[in-house]
């Protein structure tokens, strides 16, 4: 008996992270067979993962050491956090199988029927979740926010699945996990800790990709 083992075109949407995810395309309306190009919907662009993805993503990149502990700042008393990017990764919410019957590949894609929301989420007393997303902005130059959700009636895919092959689409968040630290501005224009370093976890996209399986679809 053959092993079914797992390929993946991946793609996440995101409004604006980019030179995350290797090639990019636009999320599309409902498609009908055959169309070439979706039509956009919101102003979320999609990625596709590069062919090496092994469960997480490449870290975003410091623009910057803004709030870093013992670096200069102004005025004295001036507050911040600095956050450290630790581990990005797929939170997956919902899947659907999905299978070609045919001899020529054809679009799948799945309209969806269940809201599904992710919140920034905090480990300890610290900065509101609000706050949280500020600092990654600032931190990584990408639009952070406190809450992206899949709404009723947007659409997985569409995917070109193979002639006679099954599968299945997956969707759900990227998720950036950070270390992050409170500081503050002293009266030597240096910036220092204040209270203890805590851990967050904040959303950064809608995600789906399709899971094709080498078994066959009869």
């Amino acid at each position: 008996m053959r092993t079914a083992h797992t390929t993946a075109l991946r793609r996440a949407a995101t409004a604006s992270a980019a030179a995350v995810l290797a090639a990019a395309t636009v999320v599309g309306t409902p498609a009908v067979a055959g169309a070439a190009t979706p039509a956009p919907v919101d102003t979320t662009g999609q990625k596709t993962a590069s062919s090496g993805f092994g469960g997480d993503f490449e870290l975003p990149q410091r623009w910057n050491d803004d709030y870093k502990p013992g670096t200069r700042c102004t005025p004295p008393g001036s507050v911040g956090t600095y956050v450290e990017a630790k581990r990005r990764w797929f939170k997956q919410t919902d899947a659907s199988s999905v299978q070609n019957l045919n001899d020529e590949k054809v679009p799948v894609q799945h309209t969806v029927t269940d809201i599904r929301k992710q919140t920034t989420e905090v480990s300890a007393k610290g900065e509101g979740e609000g706050e949280i997303a500020k600092y990654l902005t600032l931190a990584f130059g990408m639009s952070y926010v406190n809450e992206i959700s899949w709404k009723l009636k947007q659409v997985v895919g569409p995917y070109d699945l193979a002639p006679h092959k099954k599968g299945r689409l997956v969707w759900g968040f990227t998720m950036l996990d950070v270390d992050a630290q409170d500081v503050r501005c002293g009266d030597d224009l240096v910036w220092h800790a204040e209270g203890k370093p805590y851990h967050a976890t904040s959303p950064e996209s809608r995600y789906s990709e399709l899971q094709i399986t080498d078994n066959d679809a009869y």
